[in-house]
């Protein structure tokens, strides 16, 4: 009998995401401006904002975490 317990979900590097939304970016970088409808050109920008501030939120602290590696030497 096997058990019915959902496997635990695999965790993603954090480098990993921020890169992933990094490419979301650049895909809606390219896509705004070229919709013909304003409202849906707003909205796509304004998901690239978003896309871009999660990502810088990601990023921060790994950042400060190198930093602080590369102060210390290690």
């Amino acid at each position: 009998m096997q058990s019915r317990e959902a496997p635990l979900p695999m965790m993603l590097d954090s480098l990993f995401v921020a890169a992933v939304l990094e490419g979301f970016e650049g895909t809606l970088d390219e896509v705004v401006g070229r919709v013909e409808n304003p409202s849906l050109n707003a909205q796509l920008d304004a998901l690239r904002g978003q896309v871009a501030a999660l990502r810088i939120c990601i990023e921060e602290p790994l950042g400060r975490t190198e930093a602080d590696r590369t102060a210390s030497g290690t």
